[in-house]
């Protein structure tokens, strides 16, 4: 029997369902270091779900919506659930990252090793090499990268644990074609908070993308409020002890008010048959602080030109009835993959240096003191080094995932010292680098 095609909301729901089951998981590992095999048979039932007949051979989902019917890539989505799967009988299940890591974790009849037995066991450098394209050269890597961590988290000299500051998307976490379903895998989260809690004194994720609806609390799968510092919208807001904190300088009131209406008259749009699918496209419908995001094309360009064109000028549209004298909003053609609808400001122009600088003020904390580390892998990410640099030139250290040799000169510069800067190829190198130090130094 065919199974019929699936909605936008009940694939969405699918997978947060899931990524909330992840939470659990992460949380209860963090907190006691084994999980109960039983309590994520989710995994397994969520990637059988993106696995049936509804989805081709080359990753294509059908999807509906008010009518209309498209195909969107999940390659990403299976890729990531493939590595979700947990069980004990592990010959039954799919051998990948999440379900090999996580199996070392699920408590066999009266086990009672220590998390760091059960990291060492699950090898998590060992696997991650196995899925590299280059083992060798993955090792190597790993290598290097620990050694500049080891370096970064001694504090001999300064007596102060570091900050480390991140961006999120192809630094800490690979792309992924929707970002509303850019889950993050559990082993990634694991180590992450394990290492935040143990080596730093603040370990933060400053990303482009906003806080929710969705957003990075939405997508990751580490606890929002345990050792990991979240923000959105290039740091103009965070998320600190429990609540939002917002730095909206330079944004006049009418512009939020307009903003706010602005994503009111976009979601009537998407509820539209034929714009539906452009909540799923790319970026979606990232509603910021100071700007809404909108997705108008995949990386596989399996959007027509024509629809494309004919989405933007419902969008612009919307632009004029929500404010027809152009006063508060302007139209920003950003890339062929997304635009933007940006607030006319102050004149000022924020970048994720002001957002390092609206961390260290909401957390109460300096750059000034102790050793820093700035991760990235785009230009967009050099202004948080250029802030620390200047805040703190002698101890700043960078940390770059997969960026040309221009953009490593421009790193090296800033930070002065060879020595204090690293550059790796993918977001794993720097999980299998903090689940070895994990092993080595974590009480």
């Amino acid at each position: 029997m065919t199974i019929a095609s699936q909605s936008i909301e009940e694939f969405k729901e699918c997978l947060y369902q899931m990524q909330e089951a992840r939470k659990l998981v992460t949380k209860e590992i963090l907190t006691t270091g084994h999980i109960n095999a039983e309590k994520v048979q989710i995994f397994k039932n969520t990637l059988e779900k993106m696995r049936d007949e509804r989805t081709s051979k080359n990753h294509i989902r059908d999807i509906h919506s008010r009518g209309t019917t498209f195909g969107i890539n999940i390659q990403d989505e299976i890729k990531g659930l493939q590595v979700v799967i947990l069980s004990v009988a592990i010959k039954n299940f799919y051998f990948q990252k999440d379900h090999e890591f996580l199996d070392a974790f699920a408590l066999e009849s009266e086990k009672e090793e220590s998390f760091n037995d059960r990291l060492k066991l699950s090898d998590l450098p060992g696997l991650l090499s196995k899925f590299s394209k280059d083992r060798e050269s993955f090792d190597a890597e790993v290598m290097k990268c620990r050694a500049f961590l080891l370096d970064l988290i001694d504090t001999q000299v300064t007596g102060k644990k570091p900050l480390f500051i991140t961006d999120w998307d192809g630094t800490m976490k690979d792309y992924c074609s929707q970002y509303a379903t850019n889950l993050q895998p559990a082993y990634s989260a694991i180590v992450m908070g394990v290492f935040a809690r143990h080596f730093t004194r603040a370990f933060a994720v400053l990303t482009a993308g906003p806080l929710r609806h969705p957003g990075i609390l939405d997508l990751t799968a580490i606890p929002i409020d345990g050792p990991v510092l979240f923000s959105g919208s290039w740091g103009r807001e965070w998320w600190i002890h429990g609540r939002r904190v917002v730095h909206d300088d330079g944004i006049p009131e009418e512009g939020t008010v307009a903003i706010g209406q602005l994503y009111e008259q976009l979601e009537e749009i998407l509820h539209e048959g034929e714009f539906v699918q452009f909540a799923l496209v790319g970026s979606g419908v990232q509603k910021k602080v100071d700007r809404l995001t909108l997705g108008v094309q995949t990386v596989f360009g399996q959007v027509p030109e024509d629809l494309s064109a004919r989405y933007i000028d419902a969008v612009r549209e919307r632009i004029h009835r929500v404010d027809p004298n152009s006063q508060y909003l302007v139209l920003e053609n950003c890339s062929p993959l997304e635009i933007e609808v940006c607030v006319h400001s102050s004149g000022a122009v924020w970048n994720k240096g002001d957002g390092v600088a609206a961390l260290v003020e909401s957390n109460n904390d300096s750059l000034k003191i102790g050793k820093v580390c700035v991760a990235g892998d785009t230009a967009s990410d050099v202004p948080m080094l250029q802030k620390a640099a200047e805040e703190n030139p002698d101890e700043v250290r960078a940390l770059f995932v997969n960026v040309s040799m221009e953009l490593q000169k421009t790193i090296v510069n800033i930070v002065g010292d060879t020595s204090r800067t690293c550059f790796i190829s993918c977001p794993d190198v720097a999980h299998a680098a903090f689940a070895q130090i994990i092993c080595e130094l974590a009480a």
